[in-house]
């Protein structure tokens, strides 16, 4: 299996009561389950994928309370 760069980069400091922080992590863990499956970034799926396939997680964290708005 081919290694991919992820196209969502790994910050070391991030805060995932805020949502733009919540939604970027959501995103960054199914981009690396999708690499662990082999998809290739750019390929199989861009950002917007990413960012689409997050939103129903981050909704409910919403809905949760888990996110400050």
């Amino acid at each position: 299996m081919t290694s991919h760069t992820p196209l969502i980069t790994e910050y070391q400091h991030v805060d995932t009561r805020t949502l733009q922080d919540n939604w970027l992590e959501v995103a960054r863990t199914i981009e690396l389950s999708m690499l662990q499956a082999g998809a290739v970034p750019g390929t199989d799926y861009s950002y917007l994928d990413l960012y689409k396939l997050a939103q129903p997680i981050v909704l409910q964290n919403i809905k949760n309370g888990d996110i400050n708005l």
